[in-house]
């Protein structure tokens, strides 16, 4: 079987890969990851990991690992999963996660490289797909971490943990039938600092990977309209699910009942040796949630709601004769202020 193997970029599929700005890159080490092989039928592969491969099969390649800073120094090198951000798109797990899917598929022909300022060294890449894996898309990475920048810099209680990291994403298709399925599966209010959130449980039920759009209508008990949202979700992976995190600035929903109606239309997405987008298919999903008194009051406090709240009125009512009380006080103290200056002047004046 032909080899299709080649490097993901950072920036494709939503890749994490964290660069040193200009000013923390002086005296430091920047790693790049660079693919050596592609395939030349596919122009994107010659920027990311994509192969083509049945159960069982095993992949060779190689990176070149450069040092692109101005300081000796370690990069890490190891393998990933991926998962879906909580806001879509993808991310990749850290070092100390378990690894069930393609980061565990990958071997590296060395854990870490020592390079100078402009040195590189090419390492070898095996990725063995698990003869269990199912048709569809699988998705990890191998990350180069800068070793000296890991530790914890700080004293006593607060201490700042910094890690810079390139990562290339590495996209195994596995061929076979592989259905694409999304779904909707509950809503609930949240929130922080005074911004309304709704969030959307989210589950890619199918094998392939898919960017699905829609619109989000939230209504009172009543039926009456309270706000009507777009959604566009970046690279949502296969088995993956989130709760989604749907805005509504500048309103806070007062206590009561809500309905939350989603419609939303997905597909497959076009990647790697998948030259186009699957055909679409459109669901509708509507549920009921709930705002409690105790969510408004600690975490939407001081935030206009949709529709001012019955107890807010009486609260201000209340308050308006103690500010008129304040006034009327204010006034005659610098009215007798006033006579105090004009009597003395005239004291003065006689004398």
């Amino acid at each position: 079987m032909r080899l299709r193997l080649s490097v993901l970029g950072a920036a494709l599929l939503g890749a994490f890969a964290a660069a040193l700005p200009a000013s923390a890159a002086s005296g430091a080490a920047v790693f790049a990851l660079v693919p050596q092989h592609y395939d030349p039928s596919l122009n994107a592969t010659r920027s990311y990991f994509v192969a083509v491969a049945r159960p069982g099969t095993t992949f060779r390649n190689s990176v070149r690992v450069s040092n692109a800073g101005t300081a000796s120094g370690t990069a890490l090198l190891y393998g990933v999963d991926a998962t879906t951000g909580q806001t879509s798109g993808a991310v990749y797990l850290g070092r100390r996660m378990p690894r069930h899917g393609v980061g565990a598929w990958i071997t590296l022909g060395a854990s870490s490289v020592t390079l100078a300022p402009g040195q590189s060294q090419i390492v070898p890449i095996t990725v063995h797909v698990s003869a269990g894996a199912k048709p569809g898309d699988h998705l990890g990475g191998i990350v180069a971490e800068n070793a000296a920048l890991t530790a914890a810099s700080g004293q006593g209680a607060l201490q700042v943990k910094i890690r810079h990291l390139t990562i290339a994403a590495v996209e195994v298709q596995v061929p076979g039938h592989a259905a694409t399925k999304f779904d909707v599966t509950g809503v609930r209010a949240g929130g922080q600092h005074g911004y309304q959130e709704v969030y959307l449980h989210l589950k890619n039920l199918g094998a392939l990977t898919t960017k699905p759009f829609g619109t989000v209508l939230i209504s009172s008990a009543g039926g009456k309209t309270v706000g009507t949202r777009s959604l566009k979700l970046d690279t949502f992976l296969p088995g993956t699910a989130i709760d989604y995190p749907l805005l509504l600035p500048k309103h806070a929903l007062q206590p009561g009942k809500y309905h939350a109606t989603i419609d939303l239309t997905y597909a497959s997405s076009a990647l790697g040796y998948r030259s186009a987008d699957g055909p679409a298919r459109t669901i509708s999903r509507r549920f009921g949630f709930t705002v409690s008194s105790k969510q408004y009051t600690t975490v939407f406090q001081g935030v206009p709601p949709v529709r001012a709240p019955v107890h807010a009125s009486a609260h201000s009512s209340s308050r308006l004769p103690l500010l008129l009380a304040i006034v009327g006080g204010l006034a005659a103290l610098l009215g007798a202020l006033a006579l105090v200056v004009f009597g003395t002047r005239r004291w003065s004046r006689l004398s």
